[in-house]
């Protein structure tokens, strides 16, 4: 259910007050309004990235062109070290094909259609239980035979991505899969089903997972794309970074905010995320959490003084 509500729900920014509205409304009105803006930031602000453009062309494509193949379907691979905001690219793709689904079909739900299926591989995780995952997404209810083979669960995964309009299957952390089984069963899902896989995870292209032996041949399958930190002594990358910061600071939802400390303080930004656009995210998160959990504050302003003490 989580999951599911990560896809499909993006809360909006509530409606702006002044501090001394906000003042005025009961604690239990506070407390819901505060609980609003930090979803909508921990959520729904985000910032367009170069990668996302192309994985979202990529994606498309291959949504478009699986379903006509008749076995060896591509794959799409996003890939970056820890922190660089993989899970968050997958996020904004798998929320526009559930969207667009949604629109070409607005009964989809109703009909027991799932667009979008996601799991998230633990460490040293088997093919079985990624299939595992896969039919527990679909049918949480349904219970599974402790000897259940591993092509039996397999059919069972196929048929159920099948009756339920599967386009996308996004494995999240798939650099924790271990062995050489999972390759083997990604390999027979890409053949078997029509549904696009989406693999994510921290350094596919050489790591152990895919890198090397069977999982080689799922990254041949697949096309890659890679986040990389953003280097701020290139003009391109600095515009880039001073748009993503300007687009956060634009956006804060706090009472009587005005823009400015945050772009002011860009190349600060920079150095505390290391380049990093999920490192960013997370100190905005830090720093509207911050003001929001002072009981003691007559004002919400982004001062530098609260913009640095996140910092430290």
């Amino acid at each position: 259910p989580g999951l599911r509500e990560a896809i499909t729900v993006l809360p909006d920014a509530p409606a702006p007050l002044t501090f001394s509205e906000y003042a005025a409304l009961s604690r239990i009105e506070r407390s819901l309004y505060d609980e609003a803006r930090e979803d909508f930031v921990r959520l729904t602000l985000r910032v367009p990235t170069p990668e996302q453009d192309l994985s979202a062309h990529i994606l498309a494509k291959l949504i478009a062109c699986n379903p006509r193949r008749k076995n060896s379907r591509r794959g799409l691979m996003i890939s970056a070290p820890l922190f660089y905001g993989k899970t968050e690219l997958a996020l904004l793709l798998a929320r526009s094909v559930e969207r667009e689904h949604a629109r070409r079909y607005p009964e989809y739900a109703a009909n027991g259609e799932v667009p979008v299926v996601w799991v998230e591989m633990t460490d040293h995780a088997t093919g079985k239980a990624l299939l595992s995952q896969i039919v527990r997404f679909l049918a949480p209810t349904v219970g599974l035979p402790t000897q259940i083979t591993t092509d039996d669960l397999r059919r069972r995964t196929v048929d159920l991505l099948q009756l339920h309009r599967t386009k996308l299957l996004v494995i999240d952390e798939a650099h924790n899969l271990g062995g050489s089984e999972p390759p083997s069963v990604i390999k027979a899902l890409q053949n078997e089903s029509s549904a696009t896989v989406a693999l994510v995870g921290i350094s596919l292209g050489s790591g152990k997972a895919f890198g090397t032996g069977d999982g080689l041949q799922v990254t041949m399958r697949c096309d890659m794309v890679e986040l990389r930190q953003v280097d701020i002594k290139t003009d391109e990358g600095l515009a880039l970074w001073r748009r993503w910061v300007a687009i956060f600071d634009r956006n804060l939802p706090l009472c009587e905010h005005i823009p400015g400390t945050l772009t002011r303080n860009s190349p600060a930004l920079h150095a505390a995320a290391n380049g990093r656009l999920a490192v960013l995210a997370m100190i905005v998160e830090r720093l509207v959490a911050s003001i929001l959990d002072d009981s003691t504050r007559d004002d919400e302003r982004v001062t530098c003084e609260r913009l640095f003490a996140v910092l430290d």
